[in-house]
């Protein structure tokens, strides 16, 4: 470790007189400077370690000052480089308490570019586009819940600004305690307890608590039931009648632990599955049947419409009325009407009868104004839907998962109009699919928690899916090409209207990113690039869990799961991630072999991290995480048919096969194997410039 040199403000030099430093224990001193690369174009992430370093004032890499200071400690600052000149040994100073510390030679100014043969694609530059563009991806934040919280579906799950947390309430799971809410002797002739008055919250989807339980009830249990968010205040309308009677209530709760029967017994005529929103700063209601035991060919499915200014006195704008041009048919079902575009919105829907003759699923869209005239809109390319949810986010429209005859469905749409829609890939959608969840609108995602995939595909109620999951919205432009850094500057450009999106906040506060979707997204070269002499592949990233395909166990596998480079159809190799870790794939004389090495490069949301391989012309393969080897070295032949034309997918088979599922910072492309050292300081570029641990 170099020592600091404390060097004096020159006009107090000249004089003879020093200004004496601020009483502390310590004088300021710089003892460290990590990572030690920093880019030529800025943008570096670099931390000082010292003491009294919060108070700096200045703070210059090689005389140039630096963009941003941020004090994370007394002891650390953190430091956001200007554009430097390339160099090595670059000294670092810090202007503090009337001084400056120096750090003479701690900082390269390097990026991998100027590595000899270097294809360095890099999405803070070089990257073309042409439109603003948006993309989305599930992020599995949770694979349980919490140890208390057992299997439900019907329940409903908000965001609450301001507690700043989610709170989920509700639900219903039909199995004897504990694996379920039923504690009544079914041998006492009372009705059973399905249903549940549980409240929990979380901040992030991740960490849960309950709040209120069933033995320290707020309201009466339920599952099918809207809560919805107005006036910052939680309000919760009707429910289902497996408790053996109808929920007639509102019930609202500023904080989401104490609750409040604003209304208990509401105007319209008993029914469940009714469907509740908030238009035009009113609460409104419409629809829902009949579920009480009577006789399924008696079931009345409603079609009137409610509304009021403040949850208790309720106005009937629109009584049941015979299906017209401007008026949907009875149902129900839906979990929430939409405000959108200035509209009142009704998506979808159902009539639940659960016998031989089966449910009704409608595939419609109507909007009102008034409530009392609706419109219906184009028919939607999604197949009718029981139990799915309905929102309103990214200034889009969406409808959500839900059941049919097939069983659970698994997949998104949105509209920017309600006349279009657009699906979330089903292959690399929320898996697997689900009905009655709850899901929650935050500003850059949905969060879903709960609902009937929680039940899992078990035999027995032990065998839960308690997985919470996440909707990423990724902002910014359609990628067209991407130039590399390199002397040569080869371009890699997107095949059709399947672009990329490169996000300026892709992998954090300004720090850039090109997401790919996994199963159309890929960049790739005029004419391969082989790579005789042997490889090199090298990424900065984040990728999301996401479970494998069915076939992934099965050899030979030709491409890894997500192929972050991959050739063409020749498909010689290819490297990408595996389950967990680092995959790469290899053809040579004795075939097909496969390498996996590794682990924790998708987990949960995904992390950014640095990785890569090496492959040597003698057939050496080598897996790096974070800049050191992971696992020993293999044989896996080598050809001279060896190389690379694709970024984000592989070039056998079908592109969403293999494709990658994530966000790339930066991809590095060597035509020989890097060694130890290289690698490592590739790494430390990574570190400064994305944040990669």
């Amino acid at each position: 470790m170099r020592l600091a040199t404390l060097v004096l403000p020159l006009a107090a030099a000249a004089c003879g007189a020093v200004e004496p430093l601020p009483d502390a224990a310590t004088p300021p001193h710089l003892d460290e400077v990590y990572p030690a690369v920093a880019d030529p174009l800025g943008g570096s992430r670099l931390h000082l370690r010292g003491a009294g370093l919060a108070a700096a004032t200045a703070v210059r890499i090689g005389g140039v000052l630096v963009a941003r200071v941020d004090a994370i400690a007394d002891d650390e600052v953190q430091v956001v480089t200007a554009a430097l000149p390339p160099g090595d040994g670059l000294d670092v100073e810090v202007d503090v308490a009337g001084a400056t510390v120096r750090l003479a030679g701690v900082v390269d100014a390097w990026s991998p570019a100027e590595l000899p043969g270097a294809r360095l694609f890099d999405a803070a530059t070089g990257v073309i586009s042409s439109e603003a563009a948006r993309t989305y991806e599930w992020q599995r934040l949770a694979a349980a819940t919490a140890p208390a919280w057992r299997a439900r579906d019907g329940n409903t799950l908000d965001w609450l600004p301001a507690t700043g947390r989610l709170w989920m309430v509700g639900g219903w799971n039909p199995y004897a305690v504990p694996d379920g809410f039923d504690d009544v002797d079914p041998a006492s002739g009372e009705p059973p307890r399905t249903t549940t008055s549980e409240v929990w919250s979380s901040p992030d989807g991740v960490s849960w608590t309950l709040e209120r339980d069933d033995a320290d009830p707020a309201f009466d249990r339920r599952h099918a039931h809207n809560t919805v968010r107005w006036r910052d205040r939680l309000w919760m309308v009707g429910g289902d009648w497996w408790r053996g009677a109808y929920n007639h209530d509102v019930v609202s709760s500023a904080d989401g632990r104490t609750w409040t029967v604003e209304l208990a017994q509401t105007p319209w005529a008993d029914r469940a599955l009714l469907v509740a929103g908030v238009h035009d700063d009113q609460l409104w209601v419409v629809g829902g049947q009949d579920l009480d035991g009577t006789p399924r060919d008696e079931f009345v499915y409603h079609n009137d419409v409610w509304r009021s200014a403040d949850g208790v006195t309720w106005e009937q704008v629109a009584a049941d009325a015979p299906p017209s041009e401007t008026r949907w048919s009875g149902r129900g079902a839906v979990g929430e009407l939409a405000s959108f575009r200035g509209r009142l919105w009704l998506v979808g829907g159902a009539r639940y009868r659960d016998d031989a003759v089966g449910n009704t699923y409608f595939a419609e869209v109507w909007s009102t104004t008034d409530g009392a005239s609706w419109t219906q809109h184009a028919a939607p390319p999604w197949a009718g839907r029981i139990w799915h949810d309905v929102r309103v986010w990214d200034d889009r429209l969406w409808v959500l998962f839900g059941g049919n005859d097939s069983g659970n469905l698994a997949d998104a749409w949105y509209s920017d109009d309600g006349e279009t829609w657009t699906a979330i890939d089903p292959e690399r959608s929320h898996e697997p699919g689900s009905h009655a969840q709850g899901v929650a609108e935050l500003d850059d995602a949905l969060v879903l928690a709960g609902g009937n995939h929680s039940f899992g595909v078990g035999p027995t109620p032990q065998d839960t899916d308690e997985s919470v999951w996440r909707l990423q919205a990724f902002r910014g432009d359609a990628v067209d090409a991407w130039t590399d850094r390199g002397g040569d500057a080869v371009v890699v450009t997107a095949a059709g209207a399947a672009r990329p999106v490169r996000d300026p906040d892709g992998l954090g506060d300004g720090v850039p990113g090109v997401q790919f979707d996994g199963a159309s997204h890929f960049l790739t070269l005029a004419s391969p690039e082989l790579q005789p002499a042997g490889r090199s592949v090298l990424w900065v990233g984040r990728a999301a869990w996401s479970p494998a395909p069915p076939d992934w166990t099965t050899p030979p596998r030709l491409s890894p799961l997500f192929t972050v480079v991959g050739d063409g159809d020749a498909q010689a190799c290819a490297a990408g991630l595996g389950d967990g870790g680092l995959s790469y794939t290899s053809a040579g004389a004795a075939g097909w072999i496969g390498v996996e090495v590794g682990d924790g490069l998708r987990v949960g949301p995904g992390e950014v991290r640095f990785a890569g391989v090496t492959h040597a012309a003698d057939g050496t393969i080598q897996g790096w995480i974070d800049g050191a080897a992971a696992g020993a070295p293999v044989d896996g032949g080598y050809s001279e048919l060896h190389g690379w034309s694709r970024i984000g997918a592989a070039g056998y088979g079908p592109v969403g096969d293999r494709a990658f599922a994530g966000t790339l910072g930066a991809v590095v492309v060597l035509p020989y194997a890097a060694d130890a050292a290289t690698v490592a300081r590739v790494h430390a570029w990574a570190q400064g410039r994305f944040g990669a641990p």
